[in-house]
């Protein structure tokens, strides 16, 4: 319910800031990491092998980001608030459903909703809140969703996650898990969340007048200044393709990593139990969180081609970490302190993807069409978190159960990524601004556009 038009004090971007922050804490039953504590007893339950769980993984998960761009026009078209209603009750009733599933066609259904619904639209939605509030501090708002949700709730919850499967069983620990997912979401959603600064008054960053160059103005036009990139005139610069296929790569051997700890744990000859694969894992959230404190202070301050680079110097010293410790090049005693540096160091590559790439987005594309742009960008980050798993699976049965070879082709990548990312320039503005496109089918790009 939009509020009375107030000039200065408090800005309420912090307040939303702060909910953006529970959301993205209530996208954890649908992320791998705790997804991956689950791996082990679904597969016992429903009599299933390593390659029949990742492929049910990846197939739902890859059909799950397919909608995400049209998740975000519809929060362009029907306010944030109202899209985030709809993605939190169905998020629910996903879980509750997974605890159902039978057989490997109802779980690959059952990945698909739980994907789709936490993973992907409401962690999209949270990061698109905070871009609707900041502009200059964006860079600083993202490292603290990321710190505040995403890494301090990856940190938390997956060790009482392992001890509640391994105490309670994992169907009843799904149920605690849509729990709480209403209790992180729906009080903020009635009676605090506000979809823009415009809305009560206000404008970015708290600032006393408009930006120049991302308020939305009321009627729906941009300022002069605002770049207002569409989907498809964004998907023509290189700008978008260096940052979509950077934060793909990243989300693709993450989520790898961790759907496949417990497995890789048992190459080295440990049990691969939850609390083992949950201490492994632990790290990974607590440097993640760290650098992104670092990771936002400097992406406010230098061009994005200056950080991201670095990502990919500790993306491939990752997996070699975690390579050594999957092959057991160390005695039995040092694999899950070895395994737990290499997924802090990848804790560090993935937030400086996330802490540079996210702001970049809004402010080289604008915010007219920011929940579209974010919506195809997200649908490529969601398909290489499916495309991890299955990959890793197939290199691990081809290689004789062994994660060795496919680990050191990521590795290896990493080196043509880097590159990209040095290359890394903010697009022209397109020579015209389409503002009344489609809002789902998207309609061609104006004549005369130039990029």
């Amino acid at each position: 319910m939009p509020q009375s038009p107030r000039q200065g004090g408090f800005f309420y971007g912090w307040v939303m800031l702060g909910v953006a922050v529970l959301m993205a804490a209530a996208t954890m039953p649908g992320q791998t990491v705790l997804m991956a504590l689950f791996n082990a007893s679904i597969r016992e339950s429903l009599g299933l092998s390593i390659e029949q769980i990742s492929g049910a993984y990846t197939i739902g998960t890859i059909i799950a980001s397919l909608p995400l761009p049209l998740v975000g026009r519809i929060a362009d078209r029907l306010g944030l608030r109202r899209t985030i209603g709809g993605v939190v009750v169905g998020f629910i009733g996903a879980l509750l459903l997974l605890r159902e599933a039978s057989g490997i066609v109802a779980l690959g259904g059952c990945f698909f909703l739980v994907r789709f619904l936490g993973q992907g639209s409401l962690g999209m939605l949270a990061g698109h809140t905070i871009a609707m509030w900041f502009e200059r501090k964006l860079g600083t708002a993202h490292s603290v969703l990321a710190v505040g949700g995403f890494a301090a709730a990856t940190a938390i919850t997956p060790i009482p996650t392992a001890a509640l499967i391994e105490s309670r069983g994992w169907q009843a620990t799904l149920g605690v898990w849509a729990v709480a997912v209403g209790v992180l979401t729906i009080p903020a959603l009635l009676f605090v969340f506000r979809n823009k600064p415009e809305d009560i008054g206000q404008h970015l960053d708290g600032d006393p007048v408009e930006h120049e160059s991302h308020d939305v103005l009321h009627g729906g036009q941009p300022p002069p200044g605002d770049p207002a990139f569409g989907v498809k005139q964004a998907m023509r610069t290189r700008a978008f393709w260096i940052l979509s296929i950077n934060m793909l790569m990243s989300g693709l051997v993450g989520t790898a990593l961790l759907f496949h700890m417990q497995t890789m744990l048992q190459q080295a000859g440990l049990e691969g139990t939850e609390k083992q694969a949950a201490f492994a894992i632990q790290p990974w959230p607590l440097a993640f969180g760290g650098a992104m404190l670092v990771v936002g202070w400097l992406a406010d301050r230098f061009s994005p081609a200056r950080i991201l680079p670095v990502a990919l110097v500790f993306q491939a010293g990752a997996i070699l970490v975690c390579l050594a410790a999957t092959r057991g090049m160390v005695g039995q005693d040092a694999v899950l302190p070895l395994m737990a540096i290499g997924m802090g160091v990848y804790g560090v590559s993935q937030a400086t993807v996330v802490g540079v790439s996210n702001p970049t987005i809004a402010r080289y594309f604008g915010r007219t069409h920011h929940g579209a742009i974010r919506g195809v960008i997200s649908t490529a980050v969601v398909m290489g978190t499916a495309g991890g798993p299955w990959l890793f699976a197939r290199g691990y049965a081809s290689a004789g159960r062994d994660f060795g070879p496919v680990m050191l082709v990521f590795a290896c990548l990493a080196i043509p990524l880097g590159i990209s990312a040095a290359m890394l320039r903010r697009p022209a503005p397109p020579r015209e601004r389409d503002l009344t496109r489609d809002w789902i089918t998207d309609e061609p790009d104006p004549p005369g556009t130039s990029l």
